[in-house]
């Protein structure tokens, strides 16, 4: 799975995004040159933002915080992985709650608009049935 060691940037939830990188076999994330979601991207490289998912992929999506010159989620690669129905990893809600985590919350929403739902805390399936 993901290893986002190589990471130039380790904040204080560096093991929480590391926790998340290790179910996870993609990332989808972009994010402004200061940010770990820009970090995480560089760290895995190839397996960042590839542009094609198969439904047996969990992909991890970071996505940037409530700073100056944020990028916004980049919701055309999330709904590439939504189109084959891949599992879809993200922060949990007691993290996305966190004023910080505009990109997180902004994530939540467009995955229940996409007919997903969270099927323990952080993990997103599609709505079947």
């Amino acid at each position: 799975m993901l290893d986002l060691s190589p990471s130039h940037r380790k904040t204080n939830w560096f093991a929480k995004d590391q926790a998340k990188a290790r179910q996870a076999s993609k990332f989808i994330g972009r994010g402004s040159a200061a940010s770990s979601t820009q970090a995480y991207r560089i760290a895995v490289g190839a397996h960042a933002n590839p542009g094609s998912y198969q439904s047996t992929d969990v992909v991890f999506i970071s996505a940037e915080g409530a700073r100056n010159g944020r990028l916004r989620p980049d919701f055309d690669e999330i709904a590439t992985a939504i189109a084959v129905c891949a599992t879809l990893i993200t922060d949990g809600p007691a993290d996305r709650a966190r004023s910080y985590n505009l990109g997180e919350r902004e994530v939540a929403a467009f995955l229940a608009a996409h007919a997903y739902r969270e099927i323990t805390p952080g993990r997103w399936r599609p709505i079947t049935g």
